[in-house]
């Protein structure tokens, strides 16, 4: 008979295929656009048009982001992914079959509402299913799949170039597609969050749920721990402004920071441009760029998995701070190389010399192996965990929005800053990253070990405290 525990980590693997969608995405729409059968078929893109092309997929995906705190509340967590891969599937087969660049756009944008419900409330199901023990690793098992995504993405980008048809970029939407629809049957089979059911007045069912999911049959002191919590807070309907009221605003202001100045670190500037970066580093064929990017994806892979075994050890604070000091100091240095070694000739970034350029490429795989141990883990639980339950949906639904539009903002002028200054990119990247860094230091509570309801109290006191400064009555 399968444990509850194994349960809970099955039930996380399957939702958490949304997230490799979601890196499948972001690993081949870099290389499949610099491939000449793409070429051939759409025509040439220029910087502008490219960045345009891979951005548009956050500018819906930012809009649905906001959406989803209102479709997870209505129509449940399960049911708002199921329809958001639905969603992606129509987005991904107009991909696959468009024939030109219009189509290509629009096929796009549709994919992005999608992504953007499907990420967002997978989130927040996966903190809500999970016990706090173990709560970390379940959460980390979406960024799991985004990185397995992003280094499969490269790799089937590489494997379909030696196609001679137009088929070699369309293959990697064709397999998008059909993961898209497995996603969606199989989450009819999932069940409800147990949060969800209470927060809806369904408490039998809710009981039900945690008898599965937990270890003992005895579930009643969990049960009424998050009824307590939801009663506390009355069981009217949430709203946005709420997020923002007095007693919440500092945690939902924390939480929207975090998600948006994590795209300020440039790690979709590296994901998604990767060919362009190692052709700028010295690697000057197609297919030798595309399998450097593939490499940066399998780092990216390999470095997620400590996070997942150890995140629940570690912390939430030492990962942020730790890990933004080594991911700036990278771009720091990629940044100082191109100003000692690099320029520009015929509008086009170089950098001189063997030794800066390997030093460059090094550099860039440790800054995505740093990236993948740390932020790209540790954020997107914390900002979910901190917010109560009746808010979280729509707190969430604000941290994505904030994600979506920095990394949107990040995809569209990268392109364009990578070809026009050879150090700018990397040390305004390391800027934004140091800066964060100092705000976790300084402002970010720890929440290790603690239930979701051991969370919310550590912010009341701290809202309490902040209200009740000596000398202030």
């Amino acid at each position: 008979m399968v444990s509850a525990t194994v349960k809970i980590y099955l039930i996380a693997l399957y939702t958490s295929l949304a997230g490799l969608l979601w890196g499948l995405d972001t690993g081949s729409i870099g290389p499949l656009t610099q491939m000449t059968q793409f070429s051939n078929s759409i025509g040439h893109l220029t910087s502008g048009q490219l960045g345009i092309y891979v951005a548009c997929i956050l500018l819906s995906a930012s809009v649905s982001s906001l959406c989803s705190g209102h479709v997870a509340d209505v129509m449940s967590r399960k049911y708002g992914i199921l329809s958001g891969a639905l969603i992606i599937a129509v987005g991904t087969v107009i991909s696959a079959s468009a024939k030109n660049f219009a189509a290509l756009i629009c096929a796009r944008l549709i994919t992005g509402v999608g992504q953007g419900q499907t990420i967002s409330v997978v989130t927040i199901y996966l903190c809500e299913i999970s016990p706090q023990e173990i709560r970390g690793t379940v959460a980390t098992m979406l960024q799991l799949l985004i990185t397995i995504g992003i280094a499969a993405g490269y790799f089937i980008a590489y494997g379909s170039s030696r196609l001679n048809s137009s088929l070699a970029w369309r293959m990697p939407f064709i397999i998008e597609a059909c993961i898209a629809v497995l996603v969606a049957a199989g989450m009819a089979f999932m069940p409800f969050s147990p949060r969800w059911l209470v927060q809806r007045g369904r408490y039998e069912e809710a009981r039900v749920v945690l008898q599965k999911l937990r270890q003992t049959e005895n579930v009643d002191d969990e049960l009424n721990g998050i009824r307590g919590n939801l009663e506390d807070e009355s069981l009217q309907q949430a709203t946005f402004a709420e997020v923002f009221s007095k007693r919440y605003i500092r945690r939902s202001v924390l939480g929207i920071f975090l998600m948006g100045f994590e795209m300020f670190c440039g790690i979709d500037a590296v994901l998604y441009y990767a060919p362009i970066l190692f052709s700028q580093a010295g690697f000057s064929s197609e297919r030798a760029s595309f399998l450097a990017s593939g490499v940066s994806g399998i780092i990216n892979l390999v470095f997620t998995i400590p996070a997942q075994l150890w995140v629940d050890k570690w912390g939430r604070k030492f990962p942020l701070i730790g890990g933004g000091i080594a991911i700036a100091s990278c771009f720091l240095a990629i940044g100082s190389l191109y100003a000692a070694h690099g320029g520009k000739a015929d509008g086009e970034v170089y950098l001189s010399g063997k030794g800066p350029q390997w030093a460059v490429i090094i550099l860039i795989y440790m800054f995505v192996a740093n990236f993948s141990w740390s932020w790209a883990v540790v954020i997107k639980i914390y900002a979910c965990e901190i917010m109560p339950t009746r808010l979280r949906a729509k707190a969430c639904a604000f941290q994505q929005l904030a994600n979506w539009v920095v990394n949107f903002t990040v995809a569209l002028t990268a392109p364009l800053f990578l070809r026009a200054s050879p150090s700018g990119p990397y040390f305004f990247f390391s800027s934004a990253t140091f800066f964060v860094t100092l705000v976790c230091y300084f402002f970010m509570p720890e929440t290790k070990g603690m239930s979701l309801e051991e969370i919310e109290m550590i912010f009341e006191m701290k809202t309490r405290d902040s209200e009740h400064v000596p000398g202030s009555e």
